[in-house]
Order: structure tokens, then C-alpha cells, then sequence
């Protein structure tokens, strides 16, 4: 009828696995279908917040995607067993909360010669296998990077915020959504009923999916010393050393009170990209009950097993602002890594021309526009707050 406003069609977990197969002609999701529990909690948040179509529609298609993805990384491995015969290593793996100098240090870590790092257009397209011939013009670089330009033009401000390369190594927390596990969902669509999931609960198999995309990455494309990055492994970290027991951690510190701001303010912006809400006071709270939660976990992680102490090295966030270089060797020191004259050369150039200098002072936001209230942070992060306080800035 003329006119008339067309119905909406909710998402429903069995079309969109029917459509995913459809797209692809597989239907065979491999024997490890432990994602199936986020996909489905995933799909009932979508539908729970009765999101406007733009965002609606920008869900089913990235979740159609994933679950895409998923069967062509079972059709792989069922042709070419040789892919998850492959050893990882032991990565190098930074971690600490958003916003506490995770990005710099991630960053100089990888210019290391002997680093190989996913990239931020792998971890989101990253089927098919990338290859080491065409890593640098690969056409995937060209869909990511205009994904990104989509949302700064509908969300400036996120260039003062981050950088918006899709060539930069990029963060694990992006590969987790193959795993339908990911703080990304909350971020890029708002799913407060998942963000909830998050706190509640560790995802099964998390570390299963994620190892197997760097065996992905490593198949066809450039080798090196796995070297990764995701605040989101503080949510896990019994998981991720258990997956990888050579792993060496670099835990980041700085005040959570600042940290959880700015995050927030960031995820202001990839909401406003895709249409979703705009209680700036509700994003907020999403951030300080997602992040608490994991704060606390990894907390009493660390003090209860030895073997994930043992791993990490702790760094306040204004040593890698004041001394990058020194920094840099104390990671390599605490885990017998050369620091090579090639890798010093590197940082020095990367540090004379940064861009990341750019952004120094353009982004604005402090607690109370989120109404994150200091006081109740202290008091549910007081063990993390009496242990590694002296770590945070006191300028």
C-alpha cells in the first residue's frame, strides 16, 4: 500500500545462519560451535533495545558476515589440515585498559623487525588467507579504509580520538568478534544486554577462535614474533595464558577514572556512526560496569595464580609518555628479547614523525558528562587501586 510504513523484520538466529550459508553455498561450521552461545545472545540483545533500522540493518549484515566467515574458516581447515598443525609461539601481548598508552607501546613494539602484527583490515575481513606478496595491496585495505571514512563523516570527532589507518597493527579485541565475544558489539552498536553478558561471564572457546585466525594469518602471509594487543584479555586472563602458556604480557596502568572517560567518549562517536543512543549517562554506566568487571577479574586473576603473575610486566602509562625508548628495553629486558639496533632506528623515526602527536590535546571529555562517578570506581576497583596506584599519573 502507498505510503504505508514497511513492517520490520527481527533478526532471527536460524535465518541468519540459513543466510549465511546461502551466501557462501558451505554449511558446515566445523566441530567447535562454542560461538553459537554469543551469536545467540548477540542476536536476542540486538532485538531486545528494537533498534532503529540503520543500526538494524548495519547488524545483520556484520553478524551474516561473521558467521560467513566462520564457515570458510571450517572449509579451509577441511581442505588444508596443514593450517591448524601450525605452532604460534610465544606471543608478546600488551594489555591494560583503554586509554592508558596501549596504542604507543603496542605500536614501537611492533616496529621490531622480528614482530609480526594482524592488521586492523585482517582482524576485520579476514578471510580470505592474506598473502605475504600482496600484504601491502591487498583490496581489503581499500574496504576497511572506507568503512572508517564512513564514520568520520558521521562521527568527526573520532580523528582526534584515534587513529584511522587501517594499515596499523590492530587490536585482538577486533578478531574476538569471530567468536561472537567481543566489547566491539557494545561499542560499535550498543547491545546493552550483551555488554552484560560480558561482565557476567567468560565466553568458552574464546581463545580457540582466536588462535586459529593467527594460524590463518601465518599460512599464506608474512611470519614473525606474534606481537598483539587488546584491553579486552584483562576480561580473560586464565584463558589467554592457558591458550598461550609462553605468552609475555605488558600491562599498562593509569587512572580508570580518566581511562573510562575517554573510552566513553569514544564510543559516543562509533554509536553516532550507525544511528544508536545517545545517553551519553547510560554509555557511562555500560563502561564502568563492563570495565570494572574486568578490571576486578584480572585483579584477582594475577593474585590467585602464580603462573599468570609470572607472565606480566607492569607499566605506568607515563613512563612509555616520558622514555618510550627505555621502556621499550625494559619489556625486552624482563623477557629476553634482543633490542636490536634496527628496532632502535625504527622507534627513533617513528618518534621524530609521529602522527599519533596530532591528536595530543584535541580530545575532550571528563567524568561527569558521562556521570561516572569516581567514588564508586575507587570503591570497585579498591584492590587494583591499592596495589598498582602508584603506577598512575600524578601530574
Amino acid at each position: 500500500m502507498n505510503g504505508a510504513v514497511a513492517e520490520r523484520v527481527p533478526l532471527a538466529a536460524d535465518a541468519l545462519i540459513a543466510e549465511a550459508r546461502a551466501a557462501t553455498g558451505l554449511s558446515d561450521f566445523g566441530p567447535d560451535l562454542s560461538f553459537m552461545t554469543g551469536f545467540r545472545r548477540l542476536v536476542d540483545a540486538v532485538e531486545a533495545m528494537d533498534p532503529p533500522a540503520q543500526l538494524r540493518e548495519t547488524a545483520h549484515h556484520k553478524i551474516v558476515g561473521l558467521l560467513a566467515t566462520r564457515l570458510r574458516f571450517a572449509e579451509d581447515e577441511r581442505l588444508h589440515p596443514d593450517i591448524v598443525a601450525q605452532a604460534v609461539g610465544d606471543p608478546l601481548i600488551v594489555c591494560g585498559l583503554p586509554r592508558t598508552g596501549t596504542t604507543i607501546t603496542y605500536d614501537l613494539l611492533c616496529l621490531d623487525p622480528a614482530a609480526r602484527a594482524p592488521r586492523e583490515w585482517e582482524w576485520y575481513i579476514p578471510w580470505p588467507a592474506p598473502e605475504e606478496a600482496s600484504f601491502d595491496s591487498d583490496p581489503r585495505i581499500a574496504q576497511v579504509q572506507a568503512i572508517y571514512e564512513n564514520w568520520l563523516k558521521h562521527a568527526p570527532q573520532l580523528a582526534d580520538i584515534q587513529r584511522m589507518d587501517c594499515t596499523q597493527p590492530g587490536e585482538c579485541n577486533h578478531g574476538m568478534m569471530l567468536h561472537f565475544a567481543s566489547t566491539n558489539f557494545p561499542a560499535e552498536l550498543g547491545v546493552p544486554a550483551f555488554a552484560r553478558w560480558l561482565q557476567d561471564v567468560v565466553p568458552e572457546g574464546q581463545y580457540r577462535t582466536h588462535k586459529r585466525m593467527l594460524q590463518h594469518f601465518q599460512w599464506k602471509g608474512p611470519k614473525g614474533r606474534w606481537t598483539l594487543k587488546s584491553p579486552q584479555h584483562l576480561m580473560d586472563l586464565p584463558g589467554l595464558v592457558e591458550a598461550y602458556p609462553g605468552a609475555m604480557l605488558v600491562w599498562t596502568h593509569r587512572d580508570p577514572v580518566l581511562t573510562l572517560s575517554s573510552l566513553s567518549s569514544m564510543i559516543a562517536g562509533f554509536l553516532a556512526t550507525v544511528g544508536g543512543a545517545n545517553d551519553l549517562k547510560a554509555i557511562g554506566r555500560s563502561v564502568v560496569d563492563t570495565w570494572c568487571a574486568g578490571m576486578a577479574r584480572a585483579t584477582q586473576a594475577r593474585a590467585s595464580d602464580p603462573a599468570i603473575e609470572d607472565r606480566i610486566l607492569d607499566l605506568a602509562h607515563r613512563d612509555i609518555v616520558v622514555d618510550p625508548m627505555a621502556t621499550i628495553g625494559r619489556i625486552y629486558d624482563r623477557f629476553g628479547l634482543p633490542f636490536t639496533d634496527a628496532h632502535r632506528a625504527r622507534i627513533a623515526a617513528f618518534l621524530t614523525d609521529n602522527p599519533a602527536a596530532s591528536r595530543l590535546g584535541k580530545h575532550r571529555h571528563s567524568p561527569d558528562q558521562f556521570g561516572i562517578d569516581p567514588g564508586e570506581v575507587h570503591e570497585r576497583l579498591a584492590g587494583y587501586y591499592a596495589r598498582y596506584g602508584h603506577l598512575f599519573d600524578r601530574a
